[in-house]
């Protein structure tokens, strides 16, 4: 697999954006293989593979919950009493509430998501328990996410959901990570809801350069400054 992830990733390019169903079928080790997704993003990006998830919580989730204090959001209250793991995984789902999402267009209508939508696109917060397969049924296709059962101070599973797949992960972090390198491998566009926090992942934190918002580029600075 390591020596064919060229082959793959010239093949999901050629002759335009191919869809996720269609490359899923056509290299099926990638999404039922744990690490395949992985190693194909570290042929892609060799200088970046584990930057995330080497750096999250010693590193970067305190310079997020410190910004994102100032915005007073409940999911803050009381974090300095969690464990730096519990606290990484809320510094995740504190992106949104820094990049909140303004009007978009989509064809002719324009989109006003909320911050509840904005944050499941990336996110998705569900209870303990929720039944997978029936939820799959309902799942978006368009792009890949991260479903999180638990609360926001305690998750239980954390999967990345691609295209009515759900692929299991030991962490929260661990999902975001992964979630991240498949937009990379299949070649997928950010969906325009949450945008904005996958750019400054890329930006920020992976160190990848690629196009950023105004929003971005000005929170970008502020970690940096810290």
């Amino acid at each position: 697999m390591e020596e064919t992830a060229i082959h793959r990733a010239k093949w999901i390019r050629a002759n335009g954006t191919k869809a996720v169903v269609n490359i899923m079928m056509e290299f099926p080790r990638l999404v039922d293989t744990p690490g395949m997704i992985s190693q194909d993003f570290m042929m892609l990006q060799p200088e970046a593979p584990d930057k995330l998830t080497a750096n999250w919580n010693t590193l970067f989730a305190p310079r997020i919950i410190s910004l994102a204090q100032k915005e007073k959001t409940e999911i803050t209250k009381n974090i300095d009493l969690l464990s730096a793991d519990k606290q990484g995984e809320v510094a995740l789902q504190l992106l949104p509430v820094l990049l909140p999402t303004g009007v978009y267009k989509v064809g002719k209508k324009m989109c006003r998501p909320s911050r509840l939508e904005l944050s499941r696109a990336f996110i998705d917060v569900q209870p303990v328990g929720t039944n997978l397969a029936e939820y799959l049924t309902k799942a978006p296709t368009e792009y890949p996410f991260v479903l999180m059962l638990g609360d926001g101070h305690q998750c239980s599973q954390a999967f990345v959901v691609i295209n009515g797949t759900a692929l299991e992960h030991p962490s929260l972090l661990g999902a975001v990570d992964v979630c991240f390198k498949a937009f990379f491998v299949f070649d997928i566009a950010y969906p325009k809801v949450c945008s904005k926090v996958w750019e400054f992942i890329q930006t920020a934190l992976f160190e990848i350069p690629g196009q950023e918002a105004n929003e971005v580029k000005i929170l970008r600075a502020q970690f940096n400054s810290i």
